[in-house]
């Protein structure tokens, strides 16, 4: 079969953990894949639905850094004025460095706003500015086994280890005047780029050998709850 594959670098990333989320930001090891979908959103301008496209994924990066944020916060006055705080607070924010993210998509219609995105590409926060290094059509064939890195595999899954964690895979945002809300949570084996995992079993067409990379992918469908 045929996937659009992108290659997308960056100074640097950072990906927030939707349940641990305090006065320090972690970063998850892993790109969400409803990251992945607001990152396909930006280039589109507009919003993609989670069954659009399956989604396929190799990231890594030169390792991580903790960086100091000011932030300003906001208040409201005893006459219901909407004002700065006058001090403003700090936190610690931990992000990725000079990471690079191999996207695979399986709807070859998405390989026109990768060529000529409507916005910046953003590896997480507005800020983690990143670019479109490489955009081609690969051809990708079905595996029953192979090696995987540095993407996320859904929990438990057979030869697979890492880090378990909680994530989104889309929101709903269709309601005018209200907050998103998420679509989907799954969970998720962190298979980070460093410590491969060969695994097999996985549902059928989900795993894929790419000749042209020589890496094998795992083709995530994202299903509606």
């Amino acid at each position: 079969m045929k996937l659009i594959h992108a290659r997308i670098r960056g100074w640097t990333a950072t990906f927030r953990l939707p349940l641990i989320y305090s006065g320090n930001g972690l970063s998850s090891p892993l790109p969400p894949y409803s990251t992945l979908l607001g990152l396909l959103g930006a280039l589109a301008g507009r919003e993609i639905r989670h069954d659009e496209t399956s989604i396929g994924f190799v990231f890594r990066s030169n390792g991580t850094g903790v960086d100091r944020e000011s932030l300003k916060r906001l208040k409201i006055d005893n006459a219901g004025r909407l004002g700065i705080q006058p001090k403003p607070n700090t936190r610690s924010q931990h992000f990725h460095v000079h990471p690079q993210l191999d996207l695979y998509l399986d709807n070859t219609d998405f390989r026109s706003c990768l060529e000529h995105p409507c916005s910046p590409p953003c590896l997480g926060r507005s800020q983690d500015v990143a670019w479109i290094e490489t955009v081609r059509e690969v051809e990708a064939e079905q595996v029953t086994q192979g090696a995987i890195r540095g993407t996320l595999v859904p929990f438990p899954q057979i030869g697979a280890s890492g880090q378990i964690l909680v994530l989104p895979d889309y929101f709903h945002n269709d309601k005018t005047g209200y907050t998103r809300t998420i679509g989907k949570l799954n969970r998720y084996l962190a298979v980070k780029w460093s410590t491969p995992s060969e695994v097999e079993g996985v549902r059928e067409g989900e795993l894929m050998n790419v000749p042209a990379t020589n890496e094998t992918i795992y083709l995530h469908r994202l299903r509606q709850v």
